[in-house]
């Protein structure tokens, strides 16, 4: 999702691109467009050689966001190992600048009226989830090349992007649920939504713009669930009709299909992890993007519509909600 935007917006900006995708994936959001594509794993440090030589900059967005099961190898080898490898190249071969897209869970949350900021500390450990532990390891791993070696990189920390070009579907399912009325309900928490496209524009324009060893929260609207799904209703042009489950009733539920998926093997909807953080108020600042960056600062309603439309335009949706 945020890579094809990105790979728009370094075309838009004027540079030349080269975009790496793992061997065999669909190429279908790229199709078209100006740019070289690579075939290859960032675990792989001979390709990773000859892919990166000959560039100035590199714009790291790939990434395992794997929560479930919430320990999984596979996770510190990309996200960790796998930063560390191009990390590791840039700085050999001289690269002007490497942007990290990191994650805003690397910080505390806070609440709307004192919103979590690149001042705080980390508490995802909590969690414990190795998505977030791996990320944040990440982040700590190229804060500390800057410091030894001066390394020249960027972080930002995108809060939950919604916009186009999301073929997993990953963070837009939840309102393709809603704009096919099976979305059962909400929890009482809520996050810092942002367009995919604006963290896109922060992400090419980091190249240039921002301090280097430093990281940016990239983001937008604090909003309850609740204040999401009105927002969303309202653009599909449907009713508000969900209603908010109980926070311990989320939790049982959670826990009871993390069990079952023990047992199963199979991936659950929703497990205890995902429950527990449905219930927690995940409220950011962008405020040092939008000065440093120049983040756009684009209504979540236009995200929302944008995704949906992608979503029709490409086979998940009728182009009408009948």
């Amino acid at each position: 999702m945020l890579g094809a935007s990105v790979t728009r917006e370094a075309l838009s900006q004027g540079y030349h691109v080269k975009a790496q995708i793992l061997p065999g994936s669909s190429t279908k959001v790229l199709d078209g467009l100006a740019i070289e594509i690579v075939e290859g794993n960032i675990l792989d440090t001979s390709f990773l050689e000859s892919a990166m030589a000959g560039c100035q900059y590199v714009i790291n967005i790939a990434a395992l966001t794997t929560i479930w099961p919430r320990r999984l190898e596979s996770l510190f080898a990309v996200n960790l190992k796998g930063v560390q490898n191009i990390a590791t190249l840039a700085q050999r071969y001289g690269y002007q600048r490497m942007v990290q897209i990191g994650t805003a869970n690397s910080f505390n949350h806070g609440s709307k009226a004192a919103p979590g900021d690149e001042n705080q500390p980390y508490t995802g450990d909590q969690f414990k989830m190795d998505y977030m532990d791996s990320k944040y390891e990440a982040q700590c791993h190229l804060l500390q090349m800057h410091q030894k070696h001066d390394f020249p990189v960027v972080i930002l920390n995108p809060t939950f992007m919604i916009g186009p070009f999301d073929s997993g579907p990953t963070s837009g399912r939840m309102l393709l649920e809603l704009y096919k009325n099976k979305l059962p309900g909400y929890a009482g928490g809520g996050k810092n939504f942002v367009y995919s496209k604006d963290v896109a524009v922060a992400t090419v324009n980091a190249l240039k713009m921002g301090r280097v060893g430093q990281c940016y929260i990239v983001g937008n609207e604090n909003l309850y669930f609740k204040e999401m799904f009105q927002k969303a209703a309202q653009v599909f042009g449907q009713p508000f009709k969900i209603k908010q489950f109980p926070g311990f009733a989320i939790n049982l539920v959670g826990a009871i299909n993390s069990i079952i998926a023990r047992l199963t093997g199979k991936t659950p909807q929703l497990s205890y992890s995902m429950a527990k953080m449905a219930s927690v108020k995940q409220f950011y600042s962008p405020a040092k993007a939008r000065t440093e960056l120049q983040l756009p600062s684009t209504p979540i309603e236009v995200a929302i519509a944008d995704c949906i439309g992608w979503y029709k335009e490409n086979g998940y949706l009728p182009s009408n909600n009948s």
